[in-house]
């Protein structure tokens, strides 16, 4: 019976001494642990570089982006710009043009001559700094129809030469 008992106590303790102080098997076990977390850490590290890299090709698309808009909106707003003083432009031309219209309709010339405004109601024209008493004077004139005041003297169509 001591021998038995002796025999069971050394079969405790070998079975003691083999589930886990430093067996091979919770070695392998330990290192490949180690490996899947040195592996997750680099999937994981290289997922965030992708994510920043792609981040900043974001940004910079988003930036050029910008740059495009801006550059449309000033040449728009140049063509706005340019398109408005031309509308400036033209409205004067026309407002001129309707003043010198309304003039050329309001102030009576005599139609027989051009190069100045005679009045056709005037009794007499005559040359100015000429030998005529007037009692209206003019300066150099056309004559386009009919010389009834008698300003072109030698019929060549030029009167007060």
């Amino acid at each position: 019976m001591r021998v038995l008992a002796g025999l069971t106590i050394c079969c405790a303790l070998l079975a003691v001494a083999g589930s886990g102080c430093g067996s091979g098997a919770d070695a392998a076990g330990e290192g490949q642990a180690r490996r899947a977390r040195v592996a997750t850490e680099r999937r994981e590290e290289r997922r965030r570089a992708r994510q920043a890299r792609r981040a900043r090709a974001h940004r910079q698309a988003a930036r050029r982006k910008a740059r495009r808009e801006a550059v449309r909106r000033h040449a728009r707003e140049r063509a706005q710009a340019e398109a408005a003083e031309r509308a400036r432009i033209e409205a004067k031309e026309r407002e001129r043009a309707e003043a010198e219209e309304a003039e050329a309709t309001t102030s009576e010339c005599d139609p027989n001559y051009s190069g100045a405004c005679l009045d056709p109601y005037a009794a007499d024209y005559d040359c100015a700094g000429g030998s005529g008493n007037g009692p209206e004077y003019t300066g150099p004139v056309t004559v386009i129809g009919e010389d009834h005041y008698g300003l072109d003297g030698d019929g060549d169509g030029y009167g007060c030469e």
